[in-house]
């Protein structure tokens, strides 16, 4: 990463010399500074998996289209998955609705709220289905 003294003057100079093209048009040092560190990260190891620069792209193209456009976090789980999970002896099958979850004849909106009528405790749903690693303490 270029030296934190380094003027955006300086850090263009580089950018020209360390990549023989004419530097982005940012008036930010930081950001300038950031790109270069960001280059070099790559060259030592690797850039973006395919799957995930496409996934990125396509994030783009939406925020393009809709400022307010707010990306789930979670994984789209498709409708008609089957969950199972064995607990204490006995084997739980939860199955994947349109909105929520279906568990032995009843609907519920959450895996959490399934995790609960099974184990009588709180649990995160998907951690305790997993579909999440649990968090270490």
């Amino acid at each position: 990463m270029p030296a934190d003294s380094t003027s955006l003057e300086g850090l263009r100079a580089e950018w020209r010399e360390r990549f023989m093209t004419a530097p982005p048009k940012l008036r930010s040092r930081d950001l300038l500074a950031r790109e270069i560190a960001y280059r070099d990260q790559v060259a030592r190891h690797g850039g973006l998996s395919r799957t995930l620069d496409r996934r990125l792209c396509r994030l783009a193209e939406r925020f393009a289209e809709n400022g307010a456009f707010e990306p789930s976090l979670a994984p789209k789980i498709k409708q008609g998955s089957c969950f199972v999970k064995h607990w204490r002896g006995d084997r739980h099958e939860v199955w994947v609705k349109d909105e929520g979850y279906h568990y032995r004849g009843r609907d519920f909106a959450s895996l959490s709220q399934v995790a609960f009528v099974i184990t009588g405790t709180k649990w995160n749903g998907p951690a305790f289905f997993g579909q999440r690693k649990p968090v270490k303490s």
